[in-house]
């Protein structure tokens, strides 16, 4: 596993409110429950309302599943925190806030956090606390 750390953005035209910690994790992009499609990518980064990704797929498909780049319409994200020897699981629907072509069939990809299900929430903010000085 990559190594966990803070981050600046990797965009300069981005503007955080919040810090990002850098993760190398995978993430599940859910499609619509009918179709039953995913998308794998790396999680890039995460802060309490948002995560950058990258995915090997053209951005395109999942911008489809959310209508537009800077829609209402939400897609819905899975992936592991690490805590001990295990994964926890975070479950969230999010806002697509912009997505970049980086060539190579490859997107990177900004997510709004909308609602997380289950513990996320504070599964998530337990993983920035203990890496946000």
């Amino acid at each position: 596993m990559k190594a966990v750390g803070v981050t600046e953005s990797r965009f300069p035209e981005e503007r955080r409110e919040q810090e990002r910690v850098h993760t190398g994790l995978t993430v599940e992009i859910l499609g619509p429950r009918e179709d039953g499609v995913t998308f794998s990518g790396t999680l890039l980064n995460l802060s309490h309302a948002g995560l950058g990704l990258r995915l090997d797929r053209r951005a395109e498909l999942l911008v489809l599943w959310a209508g537009e780049t800077k829609s209402k319409h939400t897609v819905d994200i899975r992936f592991g925190l690490p805590s001990g020897s295990s994964l926890v699981p975070v479950e969230a629907r999010c806002r697509v806030a912009w997505s970049k072509d980086v060539g190579e069939g490859r997107s990177c990809m900004g997510l709004e956090v909308m609602e997380f299900r289950g513990n996320g929430e504070r599964e998530l903010e337990a993983f920035l606390a203990a890496r946000i000085p």
